[in-house]
């Protein structure tokens, strides 16, 4: 027996509904209405975790324990010996005869007929004897195992609990739950979502890289032991993306055992069964109905019996149409368990039953599985369906990786291994491209399939951390490759200059620019001639000639437009943003996402919402910001493009000062400075700077925020960006004419006057309009403040910048004693700011419209007493996280937690994380 011990207690990763019922059980039997619940659940799932987080739930109650043992399944009371033993010494204060008939089981391992009952009444009577000294918690796991007497016991008890402090949890399998715990309240754990699994191996294993957690996350079926033990089996260069994990992971030992007894007990008909659902999880049943003969020379008895059989042992889900395992990790340990012949058998059924449902591709890839030795027709058929149009990355490249292995040629080894690389890279898998084009390497004796390595490992420097090297590496692979295989060439130019464009090096965006379009022939693939198109546009912007940039600029977003290829896409997303054209940027970017993830490319993704942050900066709620950044962030990390990462975190840091959190913006933008400083990353660092930059001027310090935007002006390409500096242009006018520096705000804006005024819209041209009435005095000003309204009604309404350029002409006009005219502009200003969550600013329009005489009308109150940062802490107070834990969850420091905290306590006036935990629990 013992005494629960008092604490937040760790996190409960991806199980906060279970938690909740379990302490809502315990809750009520706090207040004398006893409750059972069992938690149900395939091995790993989380149950013995839950159960034993369950005693820190209720600080002082008594706790029982018992677990059920596959060695005592046979001993009668071994599992209510194990639960009553520690409160023996309490028998005596029972009943007479009801403290001889438990001691005499507890002793002898059984009752007499005669003790039949009065054995239930005596274990109940106990139970109820320890609950009148306070809440009793009795914590029952593993009840598969556990004797049916001890079940029956505790199940009667439990039925009879509704008027005492008792509450029972019991944790059972859910395909082994026994009969005794049927009718009790239950609930089934759910897989694992993979961001949650993946913060359960950041907690087991700190060292391991990120693209290896999100890779064991995905392939973990939800299970959160699986993940875990195959984490704890890697070598060293696998846990740090030094090497790639295995195509077919193994399921670890601890996990097969624990899986061993039902896989015993499993008929001939389903375990091929469950073979073929590892392969193809989802089949139509009527397929595998339809192959009765499928193996002629096994016991298979007839599909339909097999079927019935498996759904009845709760290793196929009952009651649909498609072959769903249960639990998918009983489909991975059958299929290690399986001998390799019957492996390749299942192989060739399944290509039998995916060429009669039209799937050819993974009808091909299940006959080159079964296939144990090299095949030259084979290879090749493999290698063409690999082209395929809409054929996954991720497929494409497993495809490819065995052509490779089924062909003794060289030149064609080298070629689809290095093919395949690029695809497992689109794919987000960038340590098995690298490890595939290290298997490619001694096969190389083509320039051609030298370029396609040189694309690869241009791709995983540029992605990594070195657009520069990336880009020299691509632009030298050209060279090598245009006399051989123009198209070839081609990508690796147009690449080489995306690469040059991320790092912020105009001379090399240059000259690879260039070269494209000397390469590029009329008869291009389209999405080559968007991509040279794109770049010559993109070049004359990088050289201030934004009339020569117009053109081909809008040309490239045309043919972008006509096709779905996501990295044309990405291209048409920046350059409807050179355009000032946000809501085709916006559009550009859904289709984009929408592409990257339906052809598999999950390296793409995180690279559209990055470029998609651009335009949700000024027309979204900060928080929405805030949430596709930390999305572009995971899978970032999960992909292993730390540029990205970099971009992804100073989105963070701008959606922080559009918050008006300095503190916040501050921490985000030294992570990105403290990663961009060792690497080329013009672009992040620049956007964090601008993003300090904004946070500063909000708060009031103007003389801060111009010397930060002029030494952006004045930066090194690798730690600036031409176009960051050109779009807070009217920011810097803003803090320089609050600190009386009108000639160098006058400056600052010709450059982007000639932008706003040649290719921008009405929204860059409204902000042209707000500097000229900054920099002017008397009826000019009002005259360039009224033009800066038109020009925002004009184009996309209630974002960020017609909210500023409203507070400011509305504190023009109050200054000039206009009150009555001022007012509808501040209104206008509360109203947006208040909806887009900007709660700083919000203040400060409310505060002018105060001074005018007016009041805020019903909407335009102020946000929440917390800003959403605020909540998001406090809820992660709640459920017991440290603040380690929170600062490594929302990527800021410890010591900013703690400020957080002092200022939730201070504005919902409680002093402790336990208030805090009633407050959101």
């Amino acid at each position: 027996m013992s005494t629960a011990q008092t604490g937040a207690g760790p996190r409960r990763y991806g199980r906060s509904e279970a938690a909740g019922l379990l302490a809502r059980s315990i809750a009520a039997a706090a207040t004398g209405g006893g409750s059972a619940t069992v938690v149900s659940g395939p091995p790993g799932s989380g149950k013995t975790t839950l159960l034993a987080e369950a005693a820190a739930m209720r600080p002082g109650a008594t706790v029982l324990r018992a677990r059920g043992r596959r060695a005592e399944t046979g001993i009668a009371l071994a599992g209510l010996h194990a639960l009553l033993r520690p409160a023996r010494h309490r028998f005596g204060d029972l009943r007479p005869d009801h403290g001889g008939v438990l001691t005499r089981a507890l002793e002898q391992g059984r009752a007499g007929d005669a003790d039949g009952m009065p054995l239930y009444l005596a274990t109940l009577d106990l139970l109820a004897l320890l609950a009148r000294d306070g809440p009793l918690l009795c914590l029952i796991d593993d009840c598969h195992w556990m004797d049916r007497r001890s079940l029956a016991l505790l199940s009667f008890a439990a039925h009879r609990a509704d008027d005492l402090a008792l509450c029972m949890l019991f944790g059972s399998r859910a395909a082994d739950l026994p009969a005794e715990l049927a009718d009790l309240p239950a609930h089934a754990l759910a897989p694992m979502p993979p961001e949650a699994l993946d913060a359960v191996l950041l907690d087991a294993f700190a060292d391991l890289d990120p693209t290896v957690r999100a890779e064991l996350a995905a392939r973990a079926h939800g299970n959160p032991a699986l993940a875990v033990e195959r984490a704890r089996a890697l070598t060293p260069a696998e846990r740090a993306a030094e090497s790639p994990l295995p195509l077919t992971p193994a399921v670890p030992d601890r996990v097969m055992d624990a899986y061993a007894d039902l896989l015993r007990s499993l008929s001939a008909g389903t375990e091929r069964l469950l073979l073929l659902a590892a392969l193809e999880p989802g089949v139509e049943t009527a397929a595998v109905e339809r192959l009765d003969d499928c193996w002629p020379d096994t016991p298979w008895p007839d599909a339909a019996t097999a079927l019935g059989d498996a759904g009845r042992a709760g290793a196929l889900r009952a009651g649909t149409d498609r072959l769903e395992c249960a639990d998918p990790v009983l489909a991975d340990a059958a299929w290690q368990a399986a001998a390799p012949a019957l492996r390749r058998e299942a192989h060739q059924v399944m290509a039998r039953i995916m060429a009669g449902q039209g799937a050819q591709s993974r009808a091909l890839w299940h006959r080159a599985a079964a296939s144990a030795a090299g095949d030259e027709a084979l290879s090749a058929e493999l290698a063409a369906a690999a082209r395929t149009s809409g054929l996954a990355a991720a497929e494409a490249s497993r495809l490819l990786e065995r052509s490779a292995e089924l062909t003794a040629r060289r030149g064609a080894k080298a070629s689809r291994l290095t093919a395949a690389a690029y695809q497992a890279w689109t794919a987000g898998r960038p340590c098995r491209s690298a490890a595939l084009v290290e298997r490619a390497v001694p096969h190389m004796a083509y320039v051609r399939t030298v370029g396609l390595a040189d694309l690869v490992d241009g791709h995983l420097a540029i992605r990594m951390d070195d657009p520069i090297a990336g880009c020299d590496r691509l632009l030298e692979a050209a060279r090598a490759t245009a006399p051989y295989d123009r198209e070839c060439a081609l990508h690796l130019l147009l690449r080489a200059a995306d690469a040059a464009a991320l790092a912020g090096d105009p001379a090399r965006h240059a000259a690879a620019s260039r070269r494209a379009a000397e390469v590029c022939s009329p008869d291009a693939a389209l999405q080559l001639r968007a991509g040279v198109t794109y770049a010559t546009g993109t070049q004359a912007a990088f050289t201030g000639d934004y009339r020569a940039a117009g053109g081909p600029l809008r040309h490239a977003l045309d043919l972008a437009e006509g096709g779905d290829d996501p990295v044309s896409l990405v291209r048409g997303i920046v350059g409807a943003l050179r355009l000032g054209d946000p809501a085709r940027s916006r559009r550009l970017a859904e289709r984009a996402l929408a592409a990257a993830r339906s052809s598999g490319a999950a390296s793409m993704v995180p690279q559209a919402l990055a470029f998609a942050s651009y335009t949700d900066f000024w027309t979204v709620p900060a928080p929405r910001v805030a949430e596709r950044a930390e999305l572009g962030l995971r899978l970032s990390r999960a992909t292993g493009q730390r540029a990205y990462a970099a971009h992804h975190m100073a989105a963070l840091a701008m959606a922080a000062a559009l918050q008006g959190d300095e503190a916040t913006c501050a921490l985000r933008a030294g992570l990105v400075a403290e990663h961009s400083l060792p690497h080329p990353l013009g672009l992040p660092a620049a956007l964090a700077a601008w993003a300090m930059a904004f946070a500063e001027l909000s708060a009031g310090r103007a003389r801060e925020a111009a010397a930060r935007l002029e030494e952006l002006a004045s930066s090194e390409p690798y730690q600036g960006h031409r176009e960051i500096r050109l779009l807070s242009a009217p920011l810097y006018v803003e803090a320089a004419v609050r600190i009386g520096a009108k000639e160098r705000a006058a400056a600052a804006l010709a450059g982007y006057e000639r932008w706003a005024t040649s290719t921008a819209g009405p929204e860059q041209r409204a902000l042209l309009a707000r500097c000229r009435a900054l920099l002017s005095e008397g009826a000019a000003a009002h005259e360039h403040f009224e033009e800066a309204v038109r020009l925002h009604r004009s184009g996309e309404r209630g974002g960020v910048e017609e909210a500023r350029t409203r507070l400011a002409f509305g504190s023009f006009l109050r200054r000039g004693r206009l009150p009555s005219a001022a007012r509808p502009h501040l209104r206008f200003a509360a109203e947006a700011l208040a909806r887009l969550e900007m709660p700083l600013l919000h203040r400060q329009a409310v505060q002018q419209l105060r001074a005018t005489g007016g009041l805020p009308e019903q909407g335009t109150a102020a946000p929440a007493v917390l800003t959403p940062q605020q909540e998001q802490i406090s809820r992660l107070v709640a459920e017991g996280a440290t603040n380690r834990e929170i600062a490594r969850g929302l990527h800021i420091s410890p010591r900013t937690v703690e400020h957080h905290l002092r200022n939730i306590f201070a504005r919902l006036e409680i002093r402790s994380r336990v208030d805090l935990a009633r407050r959101f629990g």
